[in-house]
């Protein structure tokens, strides 16, 4: 049976990075995807951009009270933006069941969205993997990469809501190689 390692955490916590270190690392080949893939396939009309008049269906940034002076930013889904994840999640499923390991890069944005990953992974059993980072690095990640402000502070606070993990990774310090070959250790023989 394939393997998936399901990596958590917030927007800029090296959770990207940390999914190619492992699969770098290890001997089968892991394809790594998540939300990036999912908001990737997403139209223009229901994505949060400027042009997402159908933001609110689909998926929209919402700026929120700062926090301790602080931006915040946080992405809301409407009905459509939580039917194309549910459908992704199941495309995930379907590539598992194909015989494919696979790395899901996630960063929950709800306890639906949370239930419904861990409801349709249930099968594989994954290796839960919570990634964090401390506030002062997202932020510097984050203006690195030239992202909205706020969102990795944001999502620091919520993604991890109702997880348990089998492994917990700071980056903060962490490298990617050291971090990979932490979570390889809890893949099965072979992996």
């Amino acid at each position: 049976m394939p393997s998936v390692v399901f990596l958590n955490g917030a927007s800029c916590a090296g959770k990207t990075t940390l999914g190619r270190a492992l699969q770098d690392l290890t001997a089968q080949p892991y394809l790594l995807l998540g939300l990036d893939t999912c908001f990737a396939m997403v139209p223009d009309r229901w994505a949060g951009g400027p042009r997402g008049e159908l933001r609110h269906l689909g998926f929209a940034y919402d700026r929120l009270s700062d926090d301790g002076g602080h931006a915040m930013l946080r992405i809301t889904y409407g009905s459509d933006g939580l039917r194309m994840m549910a459908g992704f999640h199941r495309a995930v499923a379907a590539l598992l069941t194909a015989g494919n390991p696979v790395i899901v890069d996630e960063m929950l944005l709800g306890a639906d969205v949370r239930d419904d990953w861990l409801t349709v992974l249930r099968p594989w059993r994954p290796l839960l993997v919570g990634v964090f980072c401390d506030d002062d690095e997202l932020a510097r990640r984050e203006h690195a990469r030239g992202n909205r402000p706020g969102l990795a502070r944001w999502s620091a606070r919520h993604a991890h809501h109702g997880m348990s993990y089998d492994v917990s990774i700071d980056t903060t310090t962490t490298g990617p190689a050291a971090a990979a070959e932490r979570v390889a250790a809890h893949l099965p023989a072979g992996g």
